[in-house]
């Protein structure tokens, strides 16, 4: 309004410059328009950016138990370093832009001033032009471009509200498609699939980022096979609890001996396993492997992640990554060849529901894995450690919260992965124990009972074979 004002005015007081200023004025929304295109490109990038390395961050902190197991945390604090350096170097590129913007809208007024200001200066030399009009159109000539350069200045806000915005309705829009297609998928699927929404957490990660390459850790070391895990008299506190959360606990576990925790939730169970892994220390006592004490190792340090290399570990919630199948699976062994990932996933009896899914392994995963069911995460996990092929194997109560098909399988899937390795199992429910050498209930942090387990099928491997029960603890 303010332009047409000025240029109504000055039509009236000096025609020749109010000329001027309609010629002059399209050239600042002309040479805006131009430089915003490119700031509107750069600035979706650098959201985009942004967005993926929050999300992946976000993701790499609610699985880092799992990449510590599989000693994968140290690549995925350069790949983090790697994503926040290729951000600052979009948002130093879209801020050099936008410079350039303001720059350009600045150049392209002045000049457009100097246009109405020379020729005025001129005419007002020659005595064709009055002071007083002179005057007025010099002081009104800057306010016909002030509110183009303001919009101007403005631009780079708007380009990123524009860019935020267009993510939002891209995540509302999927998250419509995800609840409209949510029953056709899980018939397709077959056993209740919960369909997620993954809100550009880490989309496109391949096997590259999450897994860090292929090292050959994870491949089963005789070493840790012929081990015996022994805790002595071990104390665990943690921070802000007034009673340990174990207190004196003495344990040894035999080369391939088939190992069952049980006891109430609370009781002790996880951290036990905990000590084994190395995620925490205890505050007394000993942890070895083979005579080795874990304790005495920094946790962070190479000791602990040779130990690492030789250890399955399936939590009972397994995290997946924002990725594919395959590369989740993947993770137990990065070099891994696609055939090698399907016999994993096979034996894992996780292959029916992979090969349903719209893209089978290569099918990318939302946040926390949603797409599958708590079953089918179960079984991408059981199928890493089956890739893996460790020697010695940790679960935590790998078939709690499932339905009882889903609890079928994941327990033939457990106990074929038992199979020559010593083996440590935490279980509420009773599908496991048959299949253990020996039942250790905890319980308010100590040790109260340790008996054999019931008689099961021969098995073969390593492990001693199981004596007479004494029945079974529920």
């Amino acid at each position: 309004m303010v332009p047409l004002t000025v240029v109504g005015w000055l039509l009236w007081a000096d025609w020749t410059s109010a000329l001027v200023i309609i010629v002059t004025l399209p050239l600042i929304p002309v040479f805006g328009a131009l430089v915003g295109m490119h700031t509107a490109r750069r600035t979706a990038r650098q959201w985009g950016l942004l967005a993926r390395l929050g999300g992946h961050f976000l993701d790499v902190v609610a699985g880092l138990p799992t990449l510590r197991a599989f000693g994968r945390e140290r690549h995925q604090a350069r790949v983090v370093r790697e994503m926040a350096d290729a951000h600052r170097r979009a948002t130093m590129r879209t801020l050099r832009v936008a410079f350039l913007s303001s720059f350009v809208l600045e150049t392209v007024a002045t000049l457009s001033v100097a246009l109405v200001a020379v020729p005025v200066g001129l005419r007002l030399l020659g005595g064709e032009l009055d002071l007083r009009t002179a005057l007025t159109v010099l002081f009104l000539a800057p306010e016909a471009y002030l509110p183009l350069r303001a919009a101007g200045a403005a631009f780079h806000d708007s380009a990123e509200g524009v860019a935020v915005a267009e993510r939002v309705f891209a995540i509302v829009d999927e998250g419509e498609e995800a609840a409209a297609g949510g029953a056709e998928r899980a018939q397709r699927v077959g056993v209740g699939v919960s369909v997620g929404v993954s809100v550009g957490v880490g989309v496109g990660v391949g096997v590259g980022e999450l897994s860090g390459g292929g090292d050959g850790r994870g491949r089963a070391a005789h070493t840790a096979r012929a081990a015996p895990l022994c805790l002595d008299d071990v104390t665990v506190h943690y921070p802000g609890r007034a009673t340990p959360a174990l207190r004196s606990v003495s344990l040894d576990v035999r080369p391939g001996e088939h190992l069952a925790l049980v006891g109430p939730s609370g009781a002790g169970k996880s951290t036990l396993l905990a000590l084994f892994l190395g995620f925490v220390a205890p505050a007394s006592g000993r942890v070895s492997v083979g005579g080795t004490d874990l304790a005495g190792h920094d946790l962070a340090g190479h000791d602990l992640d040779a130990w690492r290399a030789q250890v399955a570990w399936v939590p009972q919630r397994p995290h997946l990554f924002a990725a594919s199948v395959a590369d989740n699976i993947r993770l137990g062994r990065p070099d891994a060849s696609d055939a090698e990932v399907r016999r994993a996933a096979r034996a894992a009896s996780a292959d029916v529901f992979i090969e349903e899914l719209p893209a089978a392994y290569d099918t990318v995963l939302g946040e926390h894995g949603a797409g599958l069911s708590a079953g089918q995460r179960q079984r991408v996990a059981l199928a890493r450690a089956f890739l893996k092929d460790a020697p010695v194997l940790l679960l935590d109560e790998p078939t709690a919260h499932l339905d009882p098909e889903s609890e079928a399988a994941v327990t033939r899937a457990t106990v074929e992965l038992m199979r020559g390795r010593t083996s440590v199992v935490v279980a509420h429910r009773t599908s496991l124990l048959p299949h253990a050498d020996r039942i250790v209930t905890v319980r308010a942090g100590s040790l109260d009972i340790t008996r054999p387990a019931a008689p099961a099928a021969p098995r073969p491997g390593p492990g001693p074979q199981p004596a007479p029960t004494e029945g079974l603890l529920t």
